[in-house]
């Protein structure tokens, strides 16, 4: 089998994102690459956001958070995307990425959840969603929320306790919560699903959920019975 090609908008290792996957994938094999491999910490630092919309926040493998640019991200993981051929590939960031090569087998988290809360929570309710940085509550409020479902936006970093979080959405009412960030982890998770007393959708795992359908190796075609 195939292992299933991660692209990070940061850079490989991503031992976090792995584990996650694995937990839905279980012993399917994964192969981590990032948009920013190769690249010192001075240069990734250079790569700074022109507006809150243009910013991304990854963790380095040496545990620095950064915020980074989304267009010069997307620059670079064109590349990746381009030499990945037909692999199975998911690129680990709920970001929409526009400018990068179109091709099949190719998995945006940001899609799966559009098809997911639209499938769950029905006009007239509330979506409460996680986002890890300030920058980004203005825009997902825009991009998840609609006149006849409103989106309620907190901020809450990967790693983090998301208790106070998770408190606001509650106070709003939400009716379900979608973890909008590739670096949050089942522990966040599971305490935000105790605090709101909501469904919670992780992009993470409802992507390696998909994965999974996916990373089937083909069976043989049965043998033609002979007279």
């Amino acid at each position: 089998m195939q292992p299933l090609l991660v692209l990070t908008i940061g850079q490989a290792p991503r031992p976090d994102i792995v584990a996650e996957l694995a937990d839905v994938l279980g012993d399917r094999p994964i192969e981590v690459q990032g948009a920013l491999d190769g690249l010192s910490v001075a240069d990734i630092e250079a790569l700074t956001p022109v507006a809150d919309a243009d910013a991304l926040h990854t963790r380095l493998p040496t545990g620095l958070d950064v915020i980074i640019s989304k267009k010069s991200v997307t620059e670079r993981m064109a590349a990746l995307v381009d030499g990945a051929g037909d692999r199975l590939t998911l690129i680990a960031c709920t970001g929409r990425f526009r400018g990068l090569p179109p091709r099949p087998n190719v998995l945006f988290p940001s899609v799966v959840l559009d098809g997911l809360i639209d499938a769950t929570l029905p006009a007239g309710h509330r979506l409460g969603v996680l986002v890890p940085i300030p920058e980004q509550i203005e825009l997902f409020t825009e991009v998840r929320g609609r006149d006849d479902r409103p989106a309620t936006v907190v901020a809450v970093k990967p790693g983090t306790d998301p208790t106070a979080a998770a408190e606001q959405l509650r106070h709003a009412g939400v009716d379900l919560v979608v973890l909008d960030c590739f670096g949050y982890d089942r522990e966040l998770l599971t305490t935000v699903r105790q605090v709101t007393g909501r469904p919670v959708l992780s992009a993470v795992r409802a992507t390696a959920h998909l994965a999974a359908e996916l990373m089937v190796d083909p069976e043989p075609p049965p043998e033609t019975a002979r007279g």
